[in-house]
Formats: structure tokens, sequence, C-alpha cells
């Protein structure tokens, strides 16, 4: 593993008050982590005070597995360099900027209310057919993960596709301060975090902050089929989406189900047959931005469409598993109303028996019933044979499904549903499992492949 960085420059990029000897200054550092049971020869632990544990509490065992260097907010007993700051996050955040800086590299940065983790990989997987690509991993997208995912970068990384989110005011604002992104894609303006932010119009002007730290004229993907983006007036925009006015746009397209989509789609004039194997129709905007983003790195059309056709989604963003003749869709990682309407069409596309099980959306504030009610008559729209509502904000769903003639049953909670779910569970079709992460319902899904 290559040497990010020396003790010393790490102590010049976070300040604060260093703790060990002056020759120690020159030790390298290999990697960067929070989690002492990863830490190993050559890394820099930093000591993190969480809501489960402190991290300060590992640093002797960090330092005895060989830890180069520990940041702290308090002084420990350590055999190790150890910089005492006041904020071992906010210390991060500072070394992850900096290092962003040393290095020649090209970072992509995607938002959006909906969908950011399946167009990251579509964006990760086309560059990848021609640069040495970094990605987040997981949800490292917040104040801590970002500067994590940075720092995790090796130093030949040519292009960083980086996951931004937030929940408030300002968070944009400083993960783009860290960040500094080259190039941006805005996947949507949705409902996410709404309960923060007050509005649609807070959420649009919260995911604008990544701006502040762009180049004026920095190229910026916009799904243009939005609203909301298509009132960003910015020198570098390009407009991608299904809309004939759109930059980027897809002419047609052949839904194959849960085999994926073929597409042609138009791009600044320039015809692509594409073909991809991620299911839904969603996927297209991902797809069309990362074909605007392949094209703005110099790639050629036959590297872009090689990459769109090995791209790929990662557990829990509608990955589709199967399990004896049943078909389970494990899109629960995340949810939001636009989202589980997706995930309903791509089920309604499948043979045999169709259930859904979806839970509660988080975040939604005082609009949080109407939403999950709007969810809940759009399954009995789409055919669903039967919806399973589970929770406290999805007995909206449930109501709503059946007021609009549906077939749906109600659990109070997720173990109701696990007692329950092999009477629920088809024998053969498919069955679809989604909701915010907060409801835990990979559970589920594990259940599911068990008794299938």
């Amino acid at each position: 593993m290559e040497a990010k960085f020396t003790v010393r420059q790490a102590l010049e990029a976070v300040g604060g008050e260093y703790f060990g000897p002056e020759e120690a200054l020159d030790r390298e550092v290999a990697f960067v982590t929070s989690d002492s049971r990863a830490a190993g020869p050559g890394c820099l632990f930093a000591a993190i005070k969480g809501e489960r544990t402190d991290g300060h509490k590992y640093v002797p065992s960090a330092a005895e597995k060989g830890a180069a260097l520990c940041l702290c907010e308090e002084r420990t007993e350590a055999r190790c360099p150890v910089i005492l700051v006041d904020s071992t996050v906010q210390a991060l955040q500072k070394l992850a900027a900096w290092y962003r800086r040393s290095l020649g590299v090209k970072v992509i940065g995607v938002t959006g209310s909906v969908g950011k983790t399946t167009c990251k990989e579509v964006v990760a997987s086309v560059l990848a057919a021609g640069y040495k690509v970094h990605k987040t991993q997981g949800n490292f997208n917040n104040e801590l993960g970002l500067p994590l995912t940075l720092l995790s970068m090796e130093p030949d990384t040519q292009a960083a596709v980086i996951e931004m989110g937030m929940s408030a005011f300002g968070e944009m604002e400083l993960l783009s301060s860290i960040a500094r992104p080259d190039m941006c894609v805005m996947t949507n303006i949705g409902f996410s975090h709404i309960e923060n932010l007050g509005s649609q119009e807070g959420i649009f002007k919260a995911k604008c902050e990544i701006f502040e730290h762009m180049s004026p004229d920095a190229p910026s993907f916009l799904n243009g089929d939005d609203a909301f983006l298509r009132r960003v007036d910015r020198a570098g925009r390009r407009f991608f989406g299904f809309g004939e006015e759109n930059d980027i746009r897809v002419i047609e397209y052949t839904d194959k189900g849960f085999e994926g989509l073929e597409a042609v789609v138009d791009a600044f004039g320039e015809r692509f047959e594409v073909t991809v194997g991620i299911p839904g129709r969603h996927v297209l905007y991902a797809v069309t931005a990362a074909i605007g983003v392949g094209l703005e790195m110099g790639l050629a059309k036959d590297d872009i469409l090689r990459g769109l056709a090995s791209a790929g989604t990662i557990g829990g963003r509608v990955n589709v598993i199967r399990a004896g003749g049943l078909t389970i869709i494990d899109d629960c990682y995340n949810a939001a109303p636009a989202s589980m309407k997706a995930g309903l069409d791509l089920l309604s596309h499948a043979e045999g028996r169709k259930v859904a099980v979806l839970g509660d959306m988080f975040e939604l504030g005082d609009e949080a019933p109407a939403l999950h009610a709007e969810v809940g008559a759009y399954a009995a729209e789409k055919g669903i044979d039967l919806l399973a509502a589970v929770g406290e904000l999805a007995e909206n769903i449930h109501l709503a499904c059946l007021k609009a003639g549906g077939n749906s049953v109600y659990f109070s909670d997720k173990p109701s549903l696990l007692s329950n779910l092999s009477e629920i569970a088809p024998k053969d079709g498919a069955i679809l499992v989604k909701a915010s992460h907060g409801m835990g319902f990979s559970e589920i899904v594990d259940a599911l492949k068990a008794i299938s």
C-alpha cells in the first residue's frame, strides 16, 4: 500500500498539538480509519466520540497494532505519536481537504434527493473504462464519511466519484468545501429531509450549496425533467433526462424487466445505443448523466458503452435476487416517495404473483401521511397483488391502497410481519422490499432468502 502522507504533513494540515518524538514526524501514513478493528501498521487512527462508544478507549489498541499516528480530542496513553485537536471530525475534514488538493484527481460530486447511489455506481463504471477510479463505499457521504472516502483514495487515483448527502442547511456547503468538485451531477429534488428543510424549495437551496466551492463554469449535469433543477442558471450546466429539450436525452427504450434495459440516447447530437443490466426505467437518468460525464472526461463512445454495460448496483439498491422460484427485489437501503413508486413500477413488470412489503419513509415532516398515502394508491393503480405495509406511518399506505381498490394487509411492526412472512411471500413470482434505512428491512430480505 503506497504511503499517502507523513505525520508531519498531517500535523501541518490539521494543526493541533503534537506529542511524540521528532523523528516520528517523517513516518509515512498508509491509510486512515476511525474503526480500531481495521487499524494496522502505518495507519492514522482517528478517535471519535460517538453515540455508542468513545474511540479514545481504543487508542492503545490501535497503537499496539502499529498505528503511525492517532488523532485525539483528549490525552491518552498511547505508544505512538498523537495530534491533540479540538474536534477529531473537523481535523479529518481539514486533512481530507488538504489531501484532495494534493492529488491530480478529477472529483465528480453526486447529489440529489433520490438515486444518488445508483448514479454514483453508473458514473464510476463508465469512468473506469478509461481511468483509475475511486468511489464512495456504502453510505460514507456525510460530514465524517466523505472525508474518510477522500482519505481512502490511492495517490494515483485519476477520477473520484463522490456521493454527497445532507439533511440540513450548511451541510452541503461544508462537503463541497472539502471535496471541491470539478463537476457535479444532481439527480432530482424530492421530499427527503423536508422535515428539516421545510419545503422542496428549501431542499433545492440546500442542494445548490454544492456550487459554492465549484468553479463558476464547472460542468454541472442536472436532471432536466426536474422543475427545480431546470431553474439552475450556471455557465456549465448540461441537462439530462427524457424531455426533448435536454442536452442528453433518452429517445426510446425497451424495458427488459429484471434483465435491465436497452435504450437509444442522444447526447449533444451523437447517438448512443445503450445496454444496461440494472432494472427500472429510472436508471436511465443515471445512464444519461454518466454519458455526459464520460464525454466531459474525454472518453470515446465505445468506452462509455462498455462502462454502461458493466454497471451494477449494490445490496439494498434495486438488487435483484433469485431464490428458488421467487424473485426478491432488495431495495431496502432507503426510501422516498419517488423511489417507492419506481420500485412498484419495476415490480409491476414481474411475472407471477406480485407482492410489495413497504415500510415507513422518514424525515417527511407534516407531509408524511399524505405522501405515504400516495404510495398506497399507486400500488393499487399498478395492480400489485398484495401490499404488506409495516410501521406507524405505513398504515397510511395500507389504508390508501384499500381505498383505491387494492389488496393490502397491515403490520404495526417488523416482528409481526416476520412471523407471517411465509404466508405473505409467493412461492413463485416477485416481492419488493423497501423502506427507509432505519426500518432495518434487510432482515426481511435475509428471512425471504432463508425460506425460499
